[in-house]
């Protein structure tokens, strides 16, 4: 049986993607980001072939086992990796498919399944390990490790520019002062609650682990190094999709498709990111900081 949270996680601005992507039969797209294949699937039911990286084991199983007719027919390949080996296995595949690579696509969300799940750490509700790793056997440092091994400083730095937390000064404090070690999800939430009362729909422990797991998995030096790579496979026309959902991949992403239209290595399409509509954050409210940006290859 599929679990409720993988039924009810909606792909964020799909349509929006799709269009930007210029979706067509017959070519091959990259999903740096497959999570549970929302945007894959709707790229394949419009004709094309998908190459999916994700280095969340669930993720691959689940898509593995519920669509191994598209991975029999080479409409999709799917593959257990983080998207920063994006290049080095698409070299590693027949020219046939490597020459025909018009589209990357990067949602850099978090899905609703890893979020409510207790199993990587992520979630405020589910009391687990504090962990944090999307691909645990692949990756060493978890988040409970990284509140022992920082400073408070360091703590503080992360909290700020990984999470944009205006309370990181008090966070820190409090969580490098527990008097016990803080192994468990609920450990942590139960520190923040003390310091941070909930204002509007935000729990008051989002920001901090959002800023953690981006630490962890160090998903804004993979962005940074991977973007070169998706640019690199593409042919000429080809384009390249963001979707980011903090500041700091954003950024990433602006500044980079900025060079590159300076480099004349294309356009950039997106000088204002796009943004999904009051319907779209209406059905789907996680949706509501997307920020998706386009980048054309000459």
């Amino acid at each position: 049986m599929i679990p409720n949270s993988i039924i009810k996680h909606q792909p964020v601005m799909l349509a929006t993607a799709l269009t930007q992507l210029q979706v067509k039969p017959g070519v091959w797209y990259i999903d740096a980001t497959l999570g549970y294949a929302g945007h894959t699937l709707a790229m394949i039911e419009a004709g094309a072939s998908v190459i999916g990286f994700d280095w969340d084991q669930t993720a691959v199983d689940h898509v593995t086992q519920t669509h191994p007719d598209l991975i029999a027919q080479n409409r999709l390949l799917v593959f257990h990796e983080a998207y920063s080996q994006m290049e080095t296995i698409v070299r590693s595949l027949d020219q046939n498919i490597q020459d025909r690579i018009v589209g990357v696509l990067f949602d850099l969300g978090t899905s609703v399944p890893q979020l409510t799940s207790s199993q990587h750490g992520l979630s405020f509700s589910a009391d687990g390990p504090l962990d944090m790793r999307m691909s645990p056997k692949k990756q060493g440092v978890t988040a409970a490790d990284l509140l022992i091994f920082m400073s408070q400083k360091e703590l503080t730095q992360v909290l700020r520019d990984f999470g944009g937390e205006t309370d990181a000064v008090k966070l820190a404090r409090a969580i490098k002062t527990s008097p016990e070690p803080i192994k468990t999800t609920g450990q942590l939430v139960a520190i923040i609650e003390r310091v941070k009362h909930r204002t509007g729909k935000l729990h008051p422990a989002t920001k901090v682990f959002q800023a953690l797991r981006i630490a962890v998995n160090s998903e804004l030096d993979h962005l940074s190094s991977t973007l070169p790579q998706a640019l690199s496979l593409l042919d000429s026309g080809g384009r390249i999709v963001t979707i980011a959902f903090h500041e700091g991949e954003d950024r990433i992403a602006k500044h980079t498709f900025r060079d590159w239209e300076h480099q004349k290595l294309g356009i950039n399409i997106s000088k204002h990111p796009l943004t999904p509509s009051l319907t779209e954050i209406a059905l789907n409210p996680r949706s509501h900081s997307a920020k998706l940006r386009t980048f054309e290859k000459l």
